[in-house]
């Protein structure tokens, strides 16, 4: 039986974010892959609502559905906030052998450094992405968000699962040192952490990369979730 690979978006994204990444894996005659709108995330709403709760209990249900068709090896990919969702399902479900953490936001911004840049860079346009990804919600909204970090921020002592952790280096809203964090802390022994040179926040929707450079990032996604000794030689700690 194929096995089943979950993705899960980032804090007010969707399933465009990876669509090019889910389309990829699903070539692969050994996967199927399933994607779906978190509550409250709406790709067109202005205005979004909901409480982090549903976030956790809509993703465990999700794997639950998988387990109940017959899915025995699980992957999830989690972009951001998908990301800790995807620790959270891996400390709860066996049958998740695999977590892919995509610039993973247990810490979602440092605002003071942020705001040094914005006012030392002259180029505005780049942090764009900061204000339309943060700001362009409800308050009460992005709070969920941080109830979400602060309940589950000692998971990472939980997780033994096999873990490919990656960090764009150009990344606005997620820091590096966020991602060597996560490295340090989660106990997994079977870990790798991986650099996108070049890459920001949003690494594989439709526009944000070079088709040539999405489908090396989606290849070595690939090459994690098939393992085995071509995964061992092919690792890297920049792509």
């Amino acid at each position: 039986m194929k096995k089943a690979i979950l993705i899960i978006h980032g804090f007010v994204g969707s399933t465009y974010d990876n669509e090019y990444l889910a389309n990829y894996l699903e070539l692969d005659d050994r996967f199927k892959v399933f994607t779906n709108t978190l509550p409250g995330h709406y790709l067109f709403a202005n205005y979004q609502i909901g409480k982090y709760e549903e976030w956790v209990n809509f993703t465990k249900k999700s794997i639950q559905e998988l387990i109940d068709y017959g899915f025995k090896d699980i992957y999830v990919i989690g972009h951001g906030l998908g990301g800790v969702l995807a620790t959270i399902l891996a400390n709860n479900y066996p049958e998740i052998k695999k977590i892919i953490l995509l610039n993973t936001s247990f810490k979602y911004l440092n605002f003071n450094q942020t705001k040094i840049n914005i006012l030392t860079n002259k180029d505005y346009k780049d942090y764009v992405e900061v204000f339309n990804q943060v700001f362009h919600t409800s308050i009460p909204f992005f709070l969920e968000f941080v109830k979400l970090i602060k309940t589950y921020q000692d998971i990472l002592k939980e997780i033994n699962n096999e873990v490919l952790i990656i960090q764009s280096d150009k990344d606005k809203i997620v820091s590096l040192e966020n991602a060597k964090e996560i490295y340090d802390n989660i106990n997994s022994k079977n870990k790798t952490l991986t650099y996108i040179t070049n890459g920001e926040h949003i690494i594989l929707s439709g526009n944000s990369l070079e088709l040539e450079r999405k489908k090396e990032i989606a290849e070595y996604i690939k090459l994690f979730l098939r393992g085995g000794k071509k995964w061992k030689k092919n690792k890297k700690e920049k792509i």
